[in-house]
Order: structure tokens, then sequence, then C-alpha cells
């Protein structure tokens, strides 16, 4: 009877084991196909930050036989300048937390990026200028959290989606949301928390902006966009001063 008992109770633990680490969404496989097999889906995913290539300033995962993706940075230089090629393979993606709090003051993303992970900027509160990709697809969540010098950035018109929390708790006075056919809509807590926003220009293209993208913003922030647009709308229904552009 105690044999059995102990097998049934060795098969409950291994089944139990299985299903917990099937719910938790979790894959540490290496992925495979183009870095925009990363994007975010249901569950949460870990993706590997150890290197498989380095030098003394950077480290980057293989994506696959062609990209990379930078997850470390090993310098000490405040002003950085992200190479778009490392031996042989193109970088692609900015990893998840790269530069958290690395105390840069200015950052160069080459045109070859099309997805910058979540945080990858966080927390440089002397981040002052940075220069996006051209053909920047994906920007992540809390990309520029918290780095409270950061004026404005300019937002290339490429942009497919920008993530919640992009520029919380910045230092964001103005920004310019591109005209675009593939960007049409604002994240939830786009600019929450900024306590220096003035004024941002919004294009007829965006067509949805929930209520929390400028929560927690300045009373005298301006929306500017076109008359009949769906940031005219928002504008008045949150009490937000409006000038048609």
């Amino acid at each position: 009877m105690k044999k059995i008992l102990c097998t049934l109770l060795a098969c409950t633990i291994g089944v139990s084991a299985v299903a917990a680490l099937a719910g938790c969404g979790c894959n540490s496989d290496k992925p495979s196909g183009s870095s925009q097999s990363q994007n975010s889906e249901a569950g949460y995913k870990v993706v590997a930050t150890d290197p498989d290539l380095k030098n003394d300033t950077f480290g980057f995962y293989i994506l696959n036989d062609k990209e990379v993706m930078l997850t470390r940075y090993f310098g000490s230089q405040s002003q950085v300048e992200i190479p778009g090629t490392f031996q042989n393979y193109t970088v692609t993606t900015i990893g998840h937390s790269v530069f958290d709090n690395d105390g840069i003051t200015s950052i160069t993303v080459p045109d070859t990026v099309t997805d910058i992970k979540d945080y990858a900027f966080a927390s440089n509160k002397n981040l002052t200028s940075v220069k996006l990709p051209s053909k920047l697809e994906f920007l992540g969540t809390n990309a520029f959290f918290y780095c409270s010098k950061l004026e404005t950035v300019e937002l290339p018109a490429s942009l497919k989606k920008i993530d919640s929390f992009a520029f919380s708790a910045s230092g964001v006075k103005t920004m310019t949301i591109p005209e675009s056919q593939t960007l049409t809509e604002l994240p939830e807590y786009m600019f929450h928390q900024c306590p220096n926003l003035k004024e941002v220009t919004i294009p007829a293209t965006i067509t949805t902006i929930p209520e929390t993208a400028f929560s927690q913003c300045p009373k005298d922030l301006v929306i500017k966009a076109p008359s009949g647009s769906a940031a005219e709308t928002f504008a008045n229904e949150q009490g937000i001063k409006f000038e048609a552009v």
C-alpha cells in the first residue's frame, strides 16, 4: 500500500510541475527567424541577455544567421554610438534594459535597428540627446522611463507600435507624433507623469488615443492637431487645451 501511495504522489508532483512551467509563459529557447518574431505574446517570455558575441564595449545575442540583438553595454562612455553591424551580423534589436541607469548623456541608434525593447534606456537621468533609427518599427514599454533631462525625441514615420509608458516620468517638453500609415494609435500612459510636458502635435492618422495617454501631466499642456481629428475630440473630452494646425 505504501508503494502505491508513493507512486501516486510522485506522479501528481510531476504533473503539477509540468503544468506550472507551461503556465508561466517562459521560453528559454534561442529565438529563430527575424527580430520581429520577438514581439510580445500572451504570458511572460524570458529573453536571453547573456551575449554570444562581445568586445570591450558591447555584447550581442545571436537571433539568427544574419541578425543580432544588443544585450549588454560594458563601456563607460557617456556618449554612445551603437554599431550597425558586428562580426558579419546586422544589429536589428536593442534588448531589454541594456542601458538602464548607465549614466549616458547621448545615444545614437543605427538605422539597421527596427525594435527597441522594454526599459532599453530607462533611468538615464542625464540623457539629453537621442537619435532613433529611420526604420524603427517597435518602441518598448518604459523605453525612456525617468530620463528626466530628455526634452524631446524625434520619432520616425516607420513606427508601427509604441508600447505603454514609453516616455513616462521623463523630462520631455515637446513631442511630434509622425504622420504615418502604420502608426494609428497611441499607447496607454505614454506620457504618464511627465512634469514638463507642454506641447504634443498629433496627426490625423492617429485615430485612437486612450484616456490615460497623458495622465498626471501639467494642466497647461497643449495638444496641436488638425480640426476634426481624433486628437481634437480627445482633447475636448479630457479638458486639454487644443490648437488646430
